[in-house]
């Protein structure tokens, strides 16, 4: 399976574009081999501490790409049961991180995440183990579905349409 850049909504706090939500972090998530992937260079708005980075835009970040690993690969929209994080070392403002997520494995319906945050030398910054329930299968297939590798949420730009790198 090649890269696939996966849609934005536009009313998402982490994903949403900020042209069109002022507040929105505006990541842009990649899913490779199963791993979902985005980069994000926290901003001063972005700090808990004078050149730290609140630890609840960490828990977002972990959040949201957990909720797309688990989306695609239950091939449904899942919401959070639990999302339990362990903050180990200090995100810094205007240092880029990544966060990665991948599906470890199913109890039942739920599907168990693993995430992490990085800075640019791999080290792991926060982690979180996180169980989500697939509830939206209709709305994964109309969005996801052939033909419309271009249309993200509500018609947000979306699909294979950003270079992946």
């Amino acid at each position: 399976m090649g890269a696939k850049w996966l849609p934005r909504y536009p009313g998402c706090f982490v994903c949403g574009d900020p042209r069109e939500n002022p507040l929105a972090l505006g990541l842009e998530f990649l899913l490779e081999d199963g791993v979902v992937r985005a980069s994000f260079v926290p901003q001063k708005e972005h700090a808990g501490y004078p050149g730290i980075v609140h630890g609840g835009i960490l828990v977002s970040l972990l959040d949201e790409a957990s909720i797309w690993a688990a989306s695609a690969a239950a091939q449904a929209f899942c919401v959070t049961r639990s999302l339990s994080v362990e903050f180990l070392q200090p995100a810094k403002v205007g240092e880029p991180i990544t966060v990665l997520a991948q599906v470890e494995g199913r109890e039942g319906r739920l599907l168990q995440v693993q995430a992490r945050v990085e800075d640019p030398g791999g080290r792991i910054l926060a982690q979180s183990l996180g169980s989500f329930f697939p509830r939206f299968r209709q709305g994964w297939a109309k969005l996801m579905g052939a033909g419309n590798e271009r249309r993200g949420c509500h018609g947000a730009q979306g699909g294979e349409d950003r270079k992946a790198g």
